[in-house]
This record gives C-alpha cells, structure tokens and sequence, in this order.
C-alpha cells in the first residue's frame, strides 16, 4: 500500500520509474527518472527538504534517475512528506507541475486502502 501510494504520487507529477512495466517494479524502492530539465542536483534539494534519497546505481544511466525506499519502518507519513519534499525540490529546479499533485494522489491510495 506505502509503495503504491508512492508510485501513485511520482506519476501524478508526471514523473516515470526506471522499470518499464509495474509487474517488474520493486515493491520496496522506486527508482525514478528525472524530469526533463533537472539534473542530479535535485537530490540535494530534496535533502534540503529534509528527506534522504539516494542516486542513481546502475552505471548507465546513474545520472538520469533516483531512488526512494519505502520498506521497514517507513509509515503513510514518511510517504507523504517525501513526496511533499521532492514536490518543492522539482518547484525549486523549475519543474512544472500542479503544486499537490503527487501528495493528493498518494493520500487518495491511503485512504482508500
């Protein structure tokens, strides 16, 4: 459900995963490419706000993307406050996009289970 409400928010930015397809897609980390324009700079914005994520590891295409776990002690507010922290990390790279949108999506999962 944690890893759910997180892909949910990513897509509702307009974000996509490194996976291609869902059913390949970790349950425990999403690994998610940056939006055209940003670059890996938008890790230390995100931890500006915060929140830890981690580069990129698989050698190529490390540069193009990050990773965010959602396993072990990780509660419906930790989901919510990274994608909160990454949400003004994009604002502040110059991505555009609705402002709550990956929030409001990711509240819709938890709620509805």
């Amino acid at each position: 459900r944690l890893a759910r409400a997180f892909k949910e928010g990513i897509a509702a930015l307009g974000l996509r995963e490194v996976p291609v397809a869902p059913e390949v897609s970790a349950p425990a980390l999403s690994a998610v490419y940056y939006p055209e324009g940003v670059d890996a700079s938008l890790v230390k914005k995100i931890a500006e706000e915060g929140i830890l994520v981690a580069g990129g590891l698989h050698p190529a295409i490390k540069d193009r993307y990050f990773r965010v776990g959602h396993m072990g002690a990780v509660n419906p507010g930790d989901i919510l406050a990274t994608l909160g922290a990454i949400e003004r990390a994009l604002a502040r790279s110059g991505y555009r996009f609705e402002p709550g949108a990956g929030v409001t999506a990711a509240q819709k999962v938890l709620i509805s289970g």
